[in-house]
């Protein structure tokens, strides 16, 4: 199990902390090579350090690029950048993205809407377009990062959940697209994780993680058990391994089969 990934090549966006950089650090230890990416250096740099650690000190092995997936350009420098350094490219993980509070239809700005549009869904679309020519001539596969929410009506989170429906349908389309070349294209779908993407979810974050954990443990379908960023990092493992290899267009959850219980959100906490 320790060589799940040996040779292959992957891509893991949003890798400088929480779901991504799980992902990364498990790729690591499965014997891939990974492009790290994101915008906060410190955080790539402490990220680095650990998937050389998981890999057993193959610094070799690793690149970060730094930026905004927003740029159209960093999309095009991670893909080449990876392809000089590695030869090749097997594996695009596209999971950087973003959530903001205020974006119900009486409280979100354009602002608000297009970052987490442009985000979540437009740079998702044109970075995979970027690496297309690359993952055709290796057969590799592509694992969107989209919501076990999707199929819930969340007033306080309607942007962001309309993102992640857009792209759990792009993922399908592309299973049809891509499929014909060769690439298998599917998603998992995380229920609730307390990640650094939720930082702008309020003052006291800490707080509300607590409490929605608290909430998960009384209520979720696997008693007594929150999932894990490891937990979601597994599954994203099983479908980039050849364990899944006639696995295409699939929307996967982890989320303990919360999504079928009672509904909640953050605003749960409160009552």
């Amino acid at each position: 199990m320790s060589e799940q990934l040996n040779g292959k090549v992957a891509v893991v966006t949003g890798s400088s902390s929480g779901l991504g950089e799980a992902v990364a650090v498990l790729f690591a230890s499965r014997g891939a090579k990974v492009t790290l990416c994101g915008r906060n250096e410190e955080r790539l740099r402490s990220v680095l350090e650990k998937v050389v650690k998981a890999s057993g000190g193959h610094e070799d092995r690793f690149l970060t690029v730094k930026g905004d997936l927003n740029d159209k350009n960093v999309r095009k420098e991670i893909v080449e950048k990876t392809v000089e350094k590695f030869g090749r490219l097997d594996i695009l993980v596209p999971n950087a993205g973003v959530i903001h509070p205020n974006q119900s239809i009486s409280t979100a700005t354009e602002e608000i809407y297009d970052d987490i549009m442009d985000t979540n869904l437009k740079s998702v679309f044109f970075l995979i377009q970027e690496a297309v020519p690359y993952l055709e001539k290796t057969k590799g596969t592509i694992i969107n990062v989209s919501s076990a929410s999707t199929n819930m009506a969340i007033p306080s989170l309607a942007v962001s959940l309309l993102s992640k429906v857009a792209l759990d349908h792009l993922t399908k389309c592309l299973a049809v697209d891509l499929g014909a070349k060769g690439i298998r294209v599917n998603s998992v779908n995380p229920g609730f994780f307390p990640t650094r993407a939720l930082r702008n979810m309020g003052d006291d974050l800490e707080k509300a993680v607590s409490s929605v954990q608290a909430l998960e443990k009384d209520k979720a379908v696997l008693r007594g058990r929150v999932g894990t960023v490891k937990d979601f990092a597994e599954a994203v493992l099983f479908l980039a391994s050849g364990a899944a290899g006639f696995i295409n267009g699939e929307l996967l959850k982890v989320d303990g089969g919360r999504s079928y219980g009672a509904l909640f959100t953050l605003t749960d906490t409160e009552k």
